[in-house]
């Protein structure tokens, strides 16, 4: 079916095109917003060229689904399949988009000999050229000794000072990106998630996204200070929080910024910035000293960016910048602290976070600081219980209207391809959701007569965003609005490594202990009560089942062949009948074989079979990083209420909006949308391709 007239390809080629990504906008409350009036720009869109429903991928993760549509391919192609993945050799759960490796800094341990000799080596041949010159060897000798001096000084201060390596990343997402084709020159890709570290491309200039790292070197760890002694942070928080204790409430207190790992450098722990935090006599004002900057806030108070600069040694300082928001002041100081953003100005050396590496400068010099961070919205604090709703909104506030300022310049240049990506919208539904379900056991009523609007609210910004677009697209351009995936409530988890012991097929030596993100960052122990000797099967990441299979697995028992498959056939028909002992409803969709989900994929690394949720049911925390719970199902009564990365693809979808009608009957997937990007941008179909045209 065509909504509207049939454009054909013969026409004359389009002008720009220009791609808007919102990450987990969900169709349901979209049509709903649409229907009511909501909505009024994306309903003009809808008009004039095409809407649909848009199917994500297997699973309905946003680092998966974005891959699909930057590649063309399925998750087996690119493999990015999950947040996480595991090395069979040892089973332990690692991010699946990107590995830390090293890299040497400039000529590696050779660094203090090299070096050392170009320094003297100055001197030694003006030593040279003056005895020539002027024939005197006293000059010859000084400058001569001078050499010797500086070659010994920097040999010294080189082999003290400077690491040999420094820390890298490597992308392990595969296939060809649709803005790297000749059709989409001259392009601007900004914050597509899964692009760090960015990859040149010719005429291109890409400012990544999702993977970039905080100064910490964690997907976002922000700080929370206070004098406080009976705080805690809300439990059932599996995200890292830097929490500092002050001394005192009053007058000055003196404390530390937590930077950089000291690792890298040969220090133990973190590099750390002092910092004292003065409260006025009238205790309505909190003065921050920090870096050599100072700043005044008000309770309830942010500030701008400040820098945050952190001496490693005579010779290194990495420098980034951070926020800061005086909650409180009085009776008891409550002070927030983003996560420490790179600074791209001054980057350590081999660090980038765009292509070209000075494309982020540049956007600093043209629009201010910003973000670099790539999940750039903080959702741990809310969740524990360091930032509230109010906090929290602001700064969503203030990440967004900094990333409008970024699109309105970017629309009035004339790049062939614009692609731009926000994040808000998913943020805002992860922890807002339970104020719009007052089935969910984290709903407050009072909190919902506030902020149970705070989903719709960021569609109308989002709508906003598109409206801005618009005005600024000639008819010849394509507008195409999308999303990776939808949204549905989270009332319950559920534990499949739970239920894998309950059933035998996991097998246990000893007690288990509660795992959390910060496990995977410190290389902790996992799996450290597991028999494999008796085990078949365990699950990670988010619906992932592995088979515990011979040959692949170390210490594996399950035969290849005839009793893998009656394995993964008997734990399908299990996983599938799993009902809630509570209500009785069914807690899984479908389960999925690798091969029915998936074109290609490596054996040794894509999951034997991913499980898919009905609503209101997701993987547990836990289960995601391969513990067992004392229950099968929980109650989820976090902040992060709403979510959709182990759903049924089919019961979250996302949208597709396009400025240039389109085929909407059967319901597309994204990688029907990649596919259709490559012929407005007159690129033929990648090989395996995932996706059909539209158009």
């Amino acid at each position: 079916m065509l909504l509207g007239p049939s454009l054909g390809l013969a026409q004359a080629p389009p002008g720009r095109v220009v791609i808007l990504g919102f990450d987990g906008v969900d169709s349901t409350v979209v049509e709903q917003m649409m229907a009511a009036g909501r909505l009024p720009h994306l309903s003009e869109l809808k008009t004039r060229g095409g809407y649909s429903p848009l199917t994500p991928t297997v699973p309905a993760q946003t680092p998966v689904s974005w891959a699909t549509f930057t590649t063309g391919l399925d998750p087996g192609g690119h493999e990015i399949f999950d947040f996480l993945k595991r090395d069979p050799a040892d089973r332990v759960p690692t991010f699946a988009v990107a590995e830390e490796t090293t890299a040497p800094i400039l000529f590696g341990k050779s660094n203090p000999v090299i070096l050392g000799l170009a320094a003297g080596l100055v001197f030694w041949i003006v030593a040279g050229l003056l005895f020539v010159w002027r024939r005197k060897i006293v000059w010859f000798l000084v400058l001569d000794t001078l050499g010797v001096l500086a070659f010994l000084g920097v040999f010294l201060a080189l082999r003290a000072w400077l690491p040999d390596t420094r820390p890298a990343v490597k992308n392990n997402r595969k296939g060809e990106t649709f803005w790297s084709v000749s059709g989409a020159r001259p392009a601007t890709v900004m914050r597509m998630p899964v692009t760090f570290p960015p990859e040149s491309f010719r005429d291109g200039r890409l400012l990544s996204g999702l993977g970039v790292p905080d100064m910490s070197g964690r997907i976002g760890k922000p700080a929370f200070y206070t004098s406080d002694p009976f705080f805690a942070p809300r439990e059932g928080n599996d995200f890292s929080i830097e929490l500092v204790r002050l001394e005192s409430n009053v007058g000055t207190v003196s404390t530390k910024l937590v930077g950089p790992p000291g690792k890298p450098f040969g220090r133990e722990g973190a590099i750390e910035l002092p910092m004292t935090l003065t409260v006025s006599s009238a205790r309505d004002r909190l003065t921050i000293d920090v870096g050599g900057q100072k700043v005044e806030l008000p309770a309830g108070g942010w500030s701008g960016w400040v820098s945050t600069p952190f001496k490693v040694n005579p010779l290194i300082t990495v420098h980034g910048y951070a926020r800061f928001f005086a909650e409180k002041i009085q009776p008891e100081i409550a002070l927030y602290v983003s996560a420490i953003q790179f600074d791209p100005e001054r980057l350590p050396p081999g660090l980038a976070v765009s292509s070209p590496k000075g494309f982020a400068k540049d956007l600093v010099r043209r629009f201010g600081r910003f973000k670099t961070m790539g999940w750039a919205i903080d959702t741990w604090s809310i969740q524990s219980g360091t930032l509230d709703e109010a906090g929290f909104l602001r700064d969503v506030a203030d990440t967004v209207a900094q990333e409008r300022k970024m699109l309105a310049a970017l629309l009035g240049e004339k790049s062939r391809l614009l692609f731009q990506y926000f994040e808000f919208t998913d943020r805002v539904a992860h922890v807002f959701w339970r104020l719009r379900d007052p089935k969910h056991p984290a709903y407050d009523a009072a909190l919902a007569a506030k902020y149970g609007d705070a989903v719709e609210k960021s569609y109308e910004t989002m709508d906003a965003i598109v409206g801005d677009a618009e005005k600024a697209l000639s008819p010849n351009d394509v507008l195409i609005v999308l999303s990776d995936h939808g949204f549905a409530t989270w009332r319950r988890s559920v534990n499949y490594n739970t239920w894998l012991v309950e059933n035998g097929y996991l097998v246990l030596k000893g007690g288990v202990e509660r795992k959390s993100l910060e496990a995977l960052f410190s290389r902790g122990q996992f799996w450290e009560s597991v028999d494999w000797s008796k085990s078949r099967a365990y699950a990670m990441g988010l619906g992932d089942i592995y088979v515990n299979l011979q040959g692949r697995e170390d210490g594996g028992i399950v035969p290849p062949g005839a009793p893998y498959e009656a394995l993964r056939n008997e734990l399908i028909a299990k996983l599938e009948a799993l009902t809630d002992p509570e209500n009785g409803e069914r807690a899984v969709s479908r389960v999925f074989k690798r091969e029915q989900a998936y074109r290609r994929f490596d054996p040794r690394l894509i999951p034997d079979l991913l499980v898919t949720n009905r609503p209101p049911y997701r993987v547990s925390w836990q289960s995601s990083l391969g513990v067992p719970t004392e229950k099968v199902f929980e109650d989820n009564r976090d902040v992060w209420s709403g979510d959709h990365c182990s759903l049924d693809p089919d019961l979250v979808r996302g949208v597709l909006f396009a400025s240039k009608p389109f085929r909407a009957s059967p319901v597309p997937g994204i990688a029907d949308v990649s596919a259709s990007v490559r012929v407005l941008l007159g690129a033929g179909p990648v090989a395996d391709a995932a996706g059909t045209p539209l158009w």
